[in-house]
């Protein structure tokens, strides 16, 4: 029977844990986009191409998408302490070394290394907050969890760009050092170890690597495609042996013993129209975001910094409200929060699809705003439903399959809004230079909109099938 004392000693456990997931959810968000605002001065540091730097970004996501689900599941088999705290370890080696880099291809490998820290910390993370917190707690951890990742989105790109400003661009990476190591003996301290003792593990390393290859040729692919078109002989190739790569995954773990990725997860309902719903919406989320910034200061002027200012009122909002969201789901469910989430994000997609050359700064951010309360009702409860829906053993997998679910689908929704725009243009009849210069766009702002709205509504018809997945889903379900 548990004393009084003992649970309130429990209870004070629980809240550090949570806390230290979504510190490890924080820096994560606040290196990713801490780093955009740097690139122009890395490209100057290190007297390089924009096309080459720009691979200080694109490894990171490789990387991650590539890794997640594989150290997701190899902390279910080998013990998550070890795979979170390791994660942090690694992810502030790896920053102090892209801090001391002296070359562009130093930063980037150490990028490539820090993405791998930040998929044990993204994989592990939100399991164990899922396995240390009671059931019906799940939906409030994942909702500070997300409130943390989207705080340090938040905060990213103005403190990237006042450390670039005063101290230099190193520091960005320096600061994780001491969040990081804090971080990372909490973890240790606090977190019980939870592999099953006397258990035969086998590691399913054909799995592993097939899965990373078929991720990383595929967002390749995926982030090739609006600059060089499909027919592209790197387009083609990268997807094809992603295909490829894909169908040896898929042979490799049906006969694995203890596969990387269980394919048996998929029978449940819930777990399954998490995902599709996960997959779609995020798909027309990142291509709306990738398209607005050129619709502002191409078409509307508006500077970097007032840009950035309208960007993040969805930011805000989702901040606030993923908590809420996080607690409401423990009690209702993820149906009904995840259905009017994307509902809502589709009529705030709509009225982004109304937008003209002459729309007051109160007319755009509203549609933002309506879009992150969408977001906010839809992420906690349905990132909830997924740990929820799968046997303890498997929560890493799950969490990191998430993750890997949302970056893909941002990248096919890049992919797709980029090619849909350029053909809106390409048809109104600018050239394929007036097309690749986006500073020109000014010029004919009627055509530029006119693009721009057709390919929002063509998305937005892409979001209903969220709704539609996350109306199917059927009631909450609990993990074996």
């Amino acid at each position: 029977m548990e004393t009084p004392d003992s649970k309130s000693i429990n209870q004070k456990r629980q809240a550090l844990i949570l806390l230290n997931v979504c510190v490890g959810q924080f820096i994560v968000g606040l290196d990713q986009r801490a780093l955009l605002v740097a690139l122009p001065t890395l490209t100057q540091t290190f007297n390089t191409s924009l096309t080459t730097i720009q691979w200080v970004l694109l490894i990171y996501d490789l990387m991650l998408i590539g890794t997640v689900i594989t150290v997701g599941r190899l902390g279910d088999l080998f013990g998550r302490r070890v795979f979170y705290a390791g994660g942090f370890l690694l992810f502030v080696i790896s920053s102090a070394l892209c801090g001391f880099s002296q070359s562009a291809g130093q930063i980037i490998f150490f990028r490539g290394l820090q993405a791998l820290g930040g998929a044990m910390i993204a994989a592990n993370g939100r399991a164990v907050a899922s396995v240390a917190l009671p059931a019906n707690q799940r939906g409030r951890a994942m909702g500070f969890a997300s409130m943390a990742f989207h705080t340090g989105f938040l905060t990213g790109p103005t403190l990237g760009g006042f450390l670039i400003d005063t101290i230099g661009w190193r520091w960005i990476f320096y600061i994780n050092l001491p969040i990081g190591l804090w971080g990372a003996a909490l973890a240790w301290k606090l977190l019980d170890e939870s592999r099953e003792s006397g258990k035969k593990i086998s590691v399913d390393f054909p799995g592993a690597i097939l899965l990373m290859l078929t991720c990383s040729l595929f967002i390749y692919g995926m982030n090739e495609l609006p600059h060089v078109g499909w027919h592209d002989p790197v387009v083609v190739k990268s997807l094809a042996l992603a295909a490829l790569a894909c169908a040896l995954f898929v042979v490799v773990e049906l006969r694995a013993r203890m596969p990387i990725l269980s394919f048996s997860l998929f029978r449940n309902r819930l777990f399954t129209a998490s995902m599709f719903s996960l997959f779609f919406i995020t798909s027309t989320q990142a291509g709306i975001s990738f398209l607005m910034p050129f619709y502002l200061q191409n078409v509307l002027h508006f500077s970097a910094t007032q840009m950035g200012w309208i960007i993040i009122a969805n930011s805000v909002v989702i901040v606030m409200v993923a908590p809420i969201a996080g607690r409401l789901s423990d009690r209702v469910g993820s149906r009904l929060l995840c259905t009017t989430g994307s509902v809502l994000i589709v009529v705030g997609q709509f009225f982004l699809a109304s937008l003209g050359v002459a729309s007051s700064i109160p007319r755009i951010i509203l549609p933002l705003v309506l879009n992150g309360l969408g977001w906010g009702l839809f992420n906690s409860p349905n990132q909830s439903a997924i740990l929820g829906a799968v046997p303890r053993d498997q929560v890493g997998t799950a969490s990191g399959m998430n993750t890997t679910t949302a970056r893909t689908g941002g990248a096919m929704g890049v992919a797709l809004s980029a090619t849909l725009f350029t053909y809106g243009l390409s048809a109104a009849g600018l050239s394929r230079e007036q097309i690749e210069a986006p500073q020109t766009w000014g010029a004919a702002p009627e055509i530029f909109v006119r693009s721009f709205n057709h390919t929002v509504h063509i998305v937005n018809v892409v979001t209903l099938l969220s709704v539609f997945f996350s109306a199917i889903r059927g009631p909450r379900q609990e993990r074996a």
